[in-house]
């Protein structure tokens, strides 16, 4: 039997083109086989405003795993949740921990097989995973004709679905729509209005009715976070369809009993990896929903992740989120995930197929921590720095 022998966590701190420095931490899972699974604890940047202590959380982590089986799935998985419960929230980083390990538990199982993590879930079921490019939201005028710029320069290289956050400054994001629709016609797809759980739902209804007729495939969270009955008010008013972010089974099933979504938003980083995603995809299909897979914008390893569970999920058959790669100046593997056509392959070879570069992670390593940068006005994150 192959055992786990040591875990190691290196913190990174990777600014994005906008600026916001985002703390991950990569995780490396050693056996006495001598293979090592790569796993992501992305994108610590939201609140609650604390990070972990990385020394205390590998030696956790080792009291745990070491001399464990990486086959145990069952096991591993009953540990890691019984040790970082569900908090119940969006950004739970108890969830962010659990997906690190269950991703690097996942590569691991891929290198010791020679198969690839998509081979391991049944096998890929779509050729590749379409993504919409996000448009965060704007503060000022002159950031509407910024973004303008910006899909226009997606769209060149072949990004043809955009979701767009709203929920900030109404009045700029209709002016935002209307401008955008009026330049680029059909040539794109307007896949979501995100409200990132900003508004109330009443506040929502209002805005889909005023920009029904810009077109758009759904809305994202279009009520406050938690509140169901007002995400299947409008469900059944706003004759769009309603997309909500799942953080465990619970609330999977809450939204499937309660009718309040048409897609559910399968996030690995909110879940705690792809072993409580399956869950949930189980849940969905049961149910008769659509899936898309959602993203904190993470690495690539945490997007070959995404990419890998994509493929292979049937059921996900809306446009995904998973772009991160391409919103980062730095990356920490040799050959970051590929992008062909507006859609995210999965990495050939075992595991996730991704290999960690040591100067890249060298060179970005250090404690987390909270630095903004020099950022631009574009707003990529709820709350985070304020």
């Amino acid at each position: 039997m192959t055992a786990i022998t040591a875990v190691r966590l290196t913190p990174v701190n990777v600014a994005r083109t906008t600026g916001l420095i985002c703390g991950h931490v990569i995780v490396e899972l050693e056996t006495d086989a001598g293979h090592v699974g790569l796993g992501e604890m992305s994108d610590f940047q939201h609140l609650p405003r604390f990070h972990p202590d990385i020394d205390d959380l590998t030696g956790t982590l080792e009291s745990m795993l070491a001399g464990a089986d990486p086959l145990a799935t069952n096991r591993i998985s009953r540990l890691l949740e019984e040790a970082f419960p569900s908090a119940g929230s969006l950004y739970d980083k108890g969830a962010v921990i659990r997906c690190g390990i269950d991703t690097a538990l996942w590569d691991l199982r891929g290198r010791l097989s020679g198969r690839s993590v998509s081979s391991l879930l049944g096998g890929a079921v779509h050729p590749a995973l379409p993504v919409a490019y996000p448009v965060f939201r704007q503060r000022h005028r002159r950031d509407v004709e910024a973004n303008l710029e910006l899909v226009a320069g997606r769209l060149a290289q072949g990004f043809t679905r955009f979701r767009v956050y709203v929920g900030g400054d109404l009045e700029l994001d209709e002016l935002f729509l209307r401008a955008l629709r009026t330049r680029f016609g059909d040539q794109i797809e307007l896949k979501s209005l995100d409200f990132s759980n900003l508004l109330p739902a009443t506040t929502a209804l209002r805005f889909i009715d005023r920009t029904r007729d810009v077109g758009y495939d759904l809305v994202e969270a279009p009520a406050r976070q938690g509140d169901v009955t007002g995400l299947a008010e409008v469900r059944r008013r706003a004759h769009v369809p309603v997309s909500e972010h799942v953080y465990d089974a619970a609330s999977a099933l809450r939204l499937a009993s309660e009718g309040a979504v048409d897609v559910l938003n399968v996030g690995l980083f909110a879940l705690g990896g792809i072993t409580p995603a399956l869950r949930v995809v189980a849940i969905a299909e049961a149910a008769g929903l659509a899936c898309l897979v959602g993203t904190t914008q993470e690495l690539s390893i945490g997007t070959a992740a995404a990419a890998h569970f994509g493929v292979a999920t049937g059921s996900v058959t809306v446009a995904s989120d998973p772009v991160g790669p391409l919103l980062y100046r730095s990356d920490v593997v040799v050959d970051p995930v590929t992008y062909t056509d507006g859609a995210l392959q999965a990495p050939p070879g075992p595991g996730l197929g991704v290999e960690l570069d040591p100067d890249r992670l060298r060179e970005l390593a250090g404690p987390l921590r909270w630095d903004r940068g020099p950022t631009t006005a574009t707003i990529d994150r709820v709350g985070s720095t304020s």
